[in-house]
């Protein structure tokens, strides 16, 4: 736990999980209610992270108005704010953290997520309510900030953290009850309450992917062809969350066709020519596998598949092992680059066009899961490419894959994508020799690409 509350305070950072508070006086009366609406909020969200003591900026740095003292700053303190303004009650963590650098303390509260009701704000703060106001939910909303809900989007996924809480907590019980005997085998609830990851649908859909996209690969091409993604690939998988409408898989087709575009290479494009367009697989699944009928390069031999039901996955090689990039006489050999920028415009266009095709499928509101992975990272150094970025010393990645997983509102990519696409990407840059992107790279990058046409 002290380690993952060190990161924290190493690469300081607002997110819808993480708060930043300057240093400010504990004992003011308003200031425990800005403290408190940060908390509820937080709890509101599934937990998370009130981190004070650091100045939110591009980047954050530490507030110089440190207090004498951080006896104040105690798990009493703090719960008994929670007690005055939370309905229910619920209780927090202080953690007093050193810095992984300069060993200067600071407080990071946590808070546990669980809440099986929305927690509302039961008092008015001191200054009439301004700070914190009597009857309110307070939310994290995209930002990041902490304010009520403005939408139907943002009831539901407050309502949908409560049920689940309840849910597994209903479960527990009957597996508490029943026990492991023969009603509880009848009943399912062995295997109901054994906590299920709420991606874990989304894992399944990518697992049976990758498994045939494997199966074809070593049945059709032969040992040394670039579709093989033998140097690595990034495998990109989403899923809608919500209530679809039935298509069938001729409808898919045309709503993926549909699709804004992004760059020249887009994921789930159909193309016109017949040996590269989609074909029906098991359930009526649209599958594309680019690399079925020609030798192609890692970069251009993409494998996806889009279900009924809302699962989206993208199976790709890395670019920088293809064409565009190796030189063999230069030494750029694949395996040996990755390209700085590139994953900020994939996974960015990713996640529009997921966004874009959700918003045509479903019927009222949605949520959005991504799972983001990258294998084949060992031994690659990081690089610009035409030198568009100025870069210093060789950064080298010794660990071989990333995977991370977000699940969003549409509301959330379109107010901060940005913010989004940099929680994603920063810990994969990272990889490179501990390599901290430009505070301004993904925004800059961003505005490149979004600001080109594509058709």
């Amino acid at each position: 736990m002290n380690e993952e509350l060190q990161e924290l305070l190493r690469f300081p950072r607002e997110d819808l999980d993480i708060e930043l508070k300057q240093w400010m006086d504990i004992q003011d009366k308003n200031v425990q209610a800005k403290f408190a609406k940060e908390l509820l909020a937080l709890r509101n969200h599934g937990g998370g992270y009130l981190v004070i003591g650091f100045i939110d900026g591009n980047p954050p740095v530490p507030d110089p108005n440190r207090p004498a003292s951080l006896e104040n700053f105690s798990t009493d303190l703090f719960n008994t704010i929670i007690k005055r303004y939370a309905e229910p009650t619920f209780h927090c963590m202080v953690h007093l953290v050193a810095h992984p650098v300069t060993g200067e303390l600071y407080p990071v509260i946590v808070v546990p997520g669980g809440a099986k009701v929305p927690v509302r704000c039961k008092s008015d703060s001191p200054d009439g309510g301004k700070s914190a106001k009597l009857d309110s939910y307070y939310i994290r909303r995209p930002g990041p900030e902490s304010s009520p809900p403005q939408t139907g989007t943002d009831w539901d996924g407050l309502l949908q953290r409560c049920l689940l809480a309840r849910k597994e907590e209903l479960l527990s019980s009957l597996a508490a009850i029943l026990g492991t005997g023969p009603t509880a085998g009848l009943l399912g609830i062995q295997s109901l309450a054994k906590p299920v990851h709420p991606f874990a649908e989304l894992t399944a859909f990518r697992d049976a992917a990758v498994k045939k996209l494997e199966k074809m690969q070593e049945e059709k091409l032969p040992e040394d062809a670039g579709a093989r993604l033998a140097h690595g690939r990034y495998i990109f998988s989403a899923r809608i969350l919500g209530e679809l409408k039935q298509l069938n898989p001729h409808e898919i087709v045309d709503l993926l066709r549909g699709l804004k575009r992004y760059s020249g290479w887009s994921p789930m494009y159909i193309f016109n020519r017949k040996e590269l367009e989609p074909y029906p697989a098991e359930n009526d699944i649209v599958e594309c596998w680019l690399g079925r009928s020609e030798q192609r390069d890692p970069g251009h031999a993409d494998f996806w598949r889009v279900s009924p039901s809302g699962e989206i996955v993208l199976i790709r090689g890395h670019q920088e092992d293809g064409s565009d990039f190796v030189n063999e006489e230069a030494g750029k050999l694949p395996g040996t680059l990755f390209e700085l920028t590139l994953p900020v415009w994939r996974v960015a266009e990713f996640i529009l066009r997921v966004k874009e095709f959700g918003g045509r499928m479903a019927v009222g509101d949605y949520r959005l899961q991504f799972l983001m992975e990258w294998e084949g990272l060992t031994g690659r150094t990081l690089f610009s490419h035409n030198s568009r970025r100025i870069m210093f010393g060789e950064s080298t990645a010794h660990d071989d894959t990333y995977r991370t997983e977000v699940e969003v509102a549409p509301a959330e990519v379109d107010a901060a994508l940005g913010s989004i696409v940099a929680k994603i990407v920063t810990p994969l840059l990272r990889k490179f020799s501990f390599f901290e992107p430009p505070t301004k790279l993904v925004d800059e990058e961003l505005r490149h690409m979004l600001g080109r046409e594509y058709t």
